[in-house]
C-alpha cells in the first residue's frame, strides 16, 4: 500500500507537469490507456482471469471510477490550487466512506468516526483558508471551484469503493482495472476530442510515466486490500498526501503556509482515526 500511495503521488506530479501544454482529457485518456495495458499484461503474466461475473456491478463501479478520474485529472491539472492542497482534498475518500457505509453496506457508524469527522472538516477549512474567516490575500481565481471538484472526486471514489465491496471477491483485480481503464479511455477521448493535438516528446514521456505509475499503483492498492485489513491499508494510503506536499514544494515551488500544513495534518489525522476505528471493529468481530 505504501508503494501504491507513492506511485499515485508521482502520477499527480507527472500530470501537473504535462498539463502546462496538454489538455487534461488527453492526460487522463493516456493514463487510462496505459493502465489498461498494465492490467492486461499483469493478468497474462499471473494467469489471472479477465472474465467478468457481475457485469451490472462492474459497470456501476466503472461509472463511479470514470467520474472520479475525470474530476481528479481536471483538479490536478489546474495550477489554481497547489498540488499538495488538491491531493489532500482528494484523500477525503475514507471520510465519505465512513459516512456512506452505514446506509449502503449496513455497517455501524462508530463513535470514533463521529469524533474524526469534525477534525477532517476543520482541516479542509484550513486548507482552503477562506478569506471570509481568515482575511488576508484573496485565493487564486477559481481555486474554490477546483477544491469543490477535488472533493467531488473523493466522493465518487468512495462510491466506486462501496460498489466494489458489494461486488464481493469474485472479480479479479486485473479484470476490474481493465474494464474501468477501457471505459475511462473512451469517455475521456470523447470529452476531449476537440482538444486532441500531437504532444511533444517531453509530454509523451510524462504521460507514459503517469500512466505507468497509476497502473502499477492501482494494482498494488487492489492487492493490498486483498491481503490486509482494509482499515490498516487505508491508513498507509495517506502517505500520498505527504509525498504530494513534498513534490509540490520542492519541485513546483508551491510552499504551503503553516495554516495549510496544519489543515493537511488534521485531514490526515481524521482519516487515521477512521482507519483505527475500522481496525478495532474488525478485530472485535474476529
Amino acid at each position: 500500500m505504501a508503494a501504491g500511495a507513492v506511485l499515485f503521488a508521482l502520477m499527480n506530479f507527472f500530470v501537473r507537469l504535462a498539463s502546462a501544454h496538454t489538455h487534461w482529457t488527453t492526460l487522463g485518456a493516456a493514463r487510462a490507456l496505459v493502465g489498461a495495458l498494465v492490467a492486461y499484461t499483469v493478468a497474462r503474466m499471473r494467469g489471472a482471469t479477465l472474465v467478468v461475473h457481475n457485469m451490472r456491478g462492474m459497470w456501476l463501479r466503472s461509472m463511479f471510477g470514470v467520474c472520479a478520474m475525470c474530476l481528479t485529472f481536471y483538479a490536478i491539472s489546474s495550477p489554481r490550487l497547489p498540488l499538495g492542497d488538491t491531493a489532500t482534498l482528494l484523500n477525503l475518500t475514507p471520510v465519505f466512506l465512513a459516512l456512506l457505509t452505514p446506509y449502503f453496506l449496513n455497517e455501524p457508524l462508530s463513535r470514533r468516526v463521529l469524533f474524526a469527522l469534525p477534525i477532517s472538516l476543520t482541516g479542509v477549512v484550513l486548507v482552503l483558508h477562506p478569506t471570509a474567516l481568515f482575511g488576508g490575500e484573496l485565493p487564486r481565481p477559481g481555486a474554490h471551484l477546483i477544491a469543490l471538484v477535488a472533493i467531488s472526486a473523493a466522493l465518487c471514489s468512495a462510491g466506486a469503493m462501496i460498489t466494489l465491496r458489494r461486488m464481493g471477491p469474485n472479480e479479479s483485480p486485473e479484470a476490474i482495472a481493465l474494464h474501468f481503464s477501457l471505459c475511462a479511455t473512451g469517455v475521456l477521448l470523447l470529452l476531449g476530442i476537440r482538444e486532441l493535438v500531437v504532444p511533444s516528446t517531453r509530454d509523451v514521456f510524462l504521460m507514459v510515466m503517469a500512466g505507468l505509475c497509476a497502473g502499477l499503483a492501482q494494482l498494488a492498492v487492489t492487492r493490498a486490500f486483498a491481503l490486509e485489513q482494509a482499515a490498516r491499508v487505508s491508513s498507509v494510503g495517506y502517505l500520498s498526501v505527504v509525498a504530494n506536499g513534498l513534490l509540490g514544494a520542492l519541485a513546483l515551488h508551491e510552499w504551503p503556509s503553516a495554516v495549510t500544513v496544519f489543515g493537511m495534518a488534521l485531514v490526515v489525522a481524521g482519516g487515521l482515526v477512521i482507519a483505527v476505528a475500522g481496525l478495532r471493529d474488525q478485530r472485535g468481530h474476529a
